[in-house]
């Protein structure tokens, strides 16, 4: 025996299936048309979700390793001229 929920899928497909066959062609065209544009809508997603990847993923690593290495220079230009100015004062 059938659950509820296969039943309520069931009495829902073939309602869709029905009132496929019987709309006029024209509201079939705005069917697809809406269809159209949450396909569109989806592809948008799925590539903004593959750019936001590819921001966490790589570039915060690059961009990341850079201000370390520019930390670092820094930090020995300093102690650079600590060094410099100590010598020149001795």
């Amino acid at each position: 025996m059938p659950s509820k929920l296969q039943v309520a899928f069931a009495v829902l497909l073939a309602s869709a299936i029905a009132l496929i066959v019987w709309l006029p062609h024209r509201a079939l065209e705005v069917i697809d048309n809406l269809l159209a544009f949450s396909n569109l809508g989806l592809f948008l997603f799925a590539a903004a979700a593959l750019l936001w990847f590819l921001y966490r993923v790589i570039l915060r690593k690059i961009l990341r390793a850079r201000r370390i290495a520019n930390a670092r220079m820094r930090r020995m230009i300093e102690e650079a001229g600590q060094r410099g100015a100590e010598q020149g004062s001795s």
